[in-house]
């Protein structure tokens, strides 16, 4: 499984939530594709992903508000075997890049919110399935619930199964 987004202390729950959670669940592979910053603030970030046994495929450190898409792209063709692709608050331009790769991997894409139009008409197009995430999730609860969704998913489940397991296992009301 991949988790894709920008590492940052308030954005971690985002990113490094799912991808902690994700390992601590019992994934085969969780790696990380983003951007942490410079400095001690990345370091900790990066230290506590490997503690939690989540690889860093390709983590660029700066200060940038996005990743690259080549390097996106360069990361999906590194880690063929892939099962999700989970990807958060993407632009339209790193969107095209996980759909393609999702298809040509045959991978399922998972999107977590929030996006914008032009983005959901791209997500819809790649069949991905699109998670709108609360405003606040200081417990991770959202975070484990999409960890465990993908867990059940990278683990060989149909999506619609995983996803009517996932919220009977975690005991969450449908909406």
């Amino acid at each position: 499984m991949i988790v894709v987004g920008i590492l940052t202390p308030n954005a971690a729950a985002a990113v490094g939530a799912v991808a902690r959670r994700a390992a601590a669940g019992g994934a085969s592979r969780v790696e990380v594709v983003g951007v942490a910053p410079a400095g001690l603030d990345g370091d900790r970030l990066l230290l506590a992903l490997v503690a939690a046994g989540v690889g860093h495929a390709t983590v660029t450190r700066s200060g940038a508000a996005t990743i690259e898409p080549a390097d996106l792209d360069l990361a999906l063709r590194y880690l063929p075997d892939i099962k999700v692709i989970v990807l958060a608050a993407p632009d339209p331009t790193l969107l095209r890049v996980a759909a393609d790769g999702s298809t040509w991997s045959s991978a399922t894409l998972v999107v977590i919110g929030p996006i914008d139009a032009e983005a959901a008409g791209i997500a819809d197009g790649a069949g991905a399935i699109l998670l709108d995430p609360p405003s606040d999730d200081p417990d991770e609860a959202f975070a484990g619930l999409v960890a465990a969704f993908a867990r059940r998913v990278d683990a060989g489940e149909p999506p619609a199964s995983a996803w009517r397991s996932t919220l009977a296992t975690l005991a969450v009301d449908a909406v």
